[in-house]
């Protein structure tokens, strides 16, 4: 374990932990005191390693994409159910909740996303977001306002499937699409705060002091 421990940088009691949890197959057992870990581990490991410290994933959530590498069917079957695994869970419903559902899935069927489960976690994510604008006066006051949004969230999940290696197992894409979500999406906040600081100063200039 301590060999394991270090090819992949994860500590041994995290190591121990998530065999404990689940999250990581025990290995095979040669003596009392020598287990072997192979490749599986390794790719485990370092799958759990970038959700914690890159995704901040819950362990709840790490468990059920565990679970979803198990899942039997076809790899866009495999992907909703990372998709859920991935997903917060959406905060309690308020009065207008039903209301901005419907205006989600409006929004989802607009942009031509026809193959969304009714049931996605997500769904009900992107009404409970609706539902908290609506208490502020604030951007977008029209759900008209989120096309550019839907445009831009239509084309980058475009270029990420289409940037999955098709030649990796099932497990393979899942991984990378996970880590791809998780990565990048971290990638696209910092992103976007360093084009709003910029984008900021050229539109309020006149309050530029020297």
């Amino acid at each position: 374990m301590s060999e394991l421990a270090e090819r992949t940088g994860v500590p041994v009691p995290t190591i121990k932990y998530y065999v404990r949890e689940g999250l990581l197959p025990e290995g095979e057992k040669r003596t009392p005191r020598l287990t072997d870990y192979d490749e599986r581990h390794v790719r485990r490991l370092e799958l759990l390693r970038i959700l914690r410290e890159v995704g901040d994933v819950p362990v709840e959530g790490l468990r059920r994409l565990v679970a979803a590498t198990e899942v039997r069917g076809t790899v866009q079957e495999l992907f909703a159910v990372a998709a859920d695994a991935i997903a917060p869970t959406p905060p309690a419903a308020g009065p207008a909740r039903e209301a901005t559902r419907a205006v989600a899935d409006r929004l989802i069927a607009e942009a031509g996303w026809h193959h969304v489960r009714a049931e996605s976690v997500d769904r009900d994510n992107l009404a409970a977001t609706l539902e908290l604008l609506g208490a502020y006066d604030t951007h977008p006051r029209d759900p008209a306002e989120l096309a550019p949004y839907l445009a831009a969230a239509d084309q980058l999940a475009r270029d990420e499937i289409g940037h999955l290696d098709g030649s990796k197992d099932r497990v393979g894409l899942l991984e990378e699409m996970i880590v791809g979500q998780v990565v990048f999406a971290t990638v696209l906040t910092t992103l976007r705060r360093l084009a709003e600081e910029h984008h900021s100063y050229e539109r309020f200039a006149e309050d530029r002091r020297d």
